[in-house]
């Protein structure tokens, strides 16, 4: 017996391929990479490809898959992919039964990872939150202004700030 959720309609997969079709030159050029580089990954000829890329010859389902786990790969396209229409959220979904695939990037099961939480205490918290932030401006190229400022100038018993947080709070609170 095979499963739906498996499965999509011929007209579904269109629609996917039709979306990224339409997308493929801008996120080939974000990755980097030349046609004849992605066409050695795929397995395809470069004339397959350029005609696909053109809108001039419709891809297959394969060829879809294999180009959205490419750039979905890609931390260059990743972003770029994820908030396209090309990208199979749905199926994906349906798939997982409802659970993001990535909803937890530690592994553990919900409560093995609420346990973990509840196991920390504040200043490990803050740690977490920081680090996280700081990935986070790095990733998006925000300066680090923006970090200190999400906490507020937080400051836990028993610690003191260095000087440079301390003139960097100063500097954001001045701007107000």
């Amino acid at each position: 017996m095979q499963s739906d959720k498996w499965l999509l309609t011929k007209e579904e997969q269109d629609r996917y391929i039709d979306a990224l079709a339409s997308e493929l030159s801008a996120l080939r050029m974000r990755a980097g990479i030349s046609q004849e580089e992605l066409c050695h990954i795929l397995g395809i000829s470069r004339q397959t490809y350029s005609a696909v890329e053109l809108q001039k010859k419709p891809m297959s389902w394969q060829t879809y898959l294999s180009l959205i786990w490419f750039f979905d790969s890609n931390s260059s396209t990743k972003d770029m992919l994820r908030r396209s229409p090309a990208f199979p959220h749905f199926l994906l979904n349906r798939m997982n039964e409802g659970k993001r695939p990535d909803q937890n990037p530690l592994g553990q099961t919900d409560k093995e990872f609420e346990e973990l939480l509840q196991g920390l205490d504040a200043q490990a918290l803050h740690t977490i939150k920081t680090m996280l932030l700081v990935e986070y401006a790095r990733c998006k190229n925000l300066p680090g202004d923006v970090v200190v400022k999400a906490f507020e100038g937080l400051e836990f018993p028993g610690t003191t700030p260095d000087l440079a947080t301390e003139q960097a709070l100063k500097n954001i609170r001045s701007k107000g």
